[in-house]
């Protein structure tokens, strides 16, 4: 049942599918009332075609909508280390160079990052999505950087380079 309710979730109208999310955000206690609705959309967007419940959406997408977040333990202890502080605040600084701060701009600016640092992408993309998201699921790591914009993923990247 729940595969299934994954399958009619995907085949929802984007139209439909926002209005059911945004339902179940808002009864889950999220303020997205302060967000524009354009924020809001493109946030969801990112979302569709990746959950099978509705009741899924709080924990996979919360970070759109609020800052103040905790990071999962787990990912504290994998990703937030003395290792990987340097390569995240290479990160970091690459992503304030951006002027474009689009999904393939992104993406190729992580790119490009990592093989200046003589690493994989795969060793700074998840302490980049833990800095954003506080998580180590998600959305498209691009497309959610895009959406959350580049004041406010450098800002979190800021506070995750002062825990550790």
């Amino acid at each position: 049942m729940h595969w299934l309710n994954g399958e009619y979730a995907r085949e929802l109208s984007d139209s439909e599918f926002y209005d059911l999310a945004v339902a179940k955000l808002k009864s889950s206690g999220m303020k997205i009332d302060k967000y524009p609705e354009e924020y809001v959309r493109a946030a969801l967007q990112t979302c569709k075609g990746k959950i099978n419940t509705f009741d899924e959406l709080p924990a996979y997408c919360g970070f759109y909508f609020t800052d103040d977040f905790h990071y999962n333990p787990e990912g504290i202890a994998k990703h937030f280390t003395s290792e990987t502080k340097p390569r995240l605040k290479a990160v970091r600084d690459a992503f304030s160079a951006l002027e474009s701060f689009r999904a393939s701009e992104i993406e190729a600016t992580l790119k490009t990052t990592a093989a200046n640092l003589g690493v994989k992408v795969g060793a700074i993309v998840p302490p980049t999505r833990l800095a954003v998201t506080g998580g180590n699921i998600g959305p498209s790591l691009y497309h959610l950087l895009e959406v959350l914009g580049k004041e406010k993923v450098l800002a979190r990247i800021d506070r995750a380079l002062s825990t550790f």
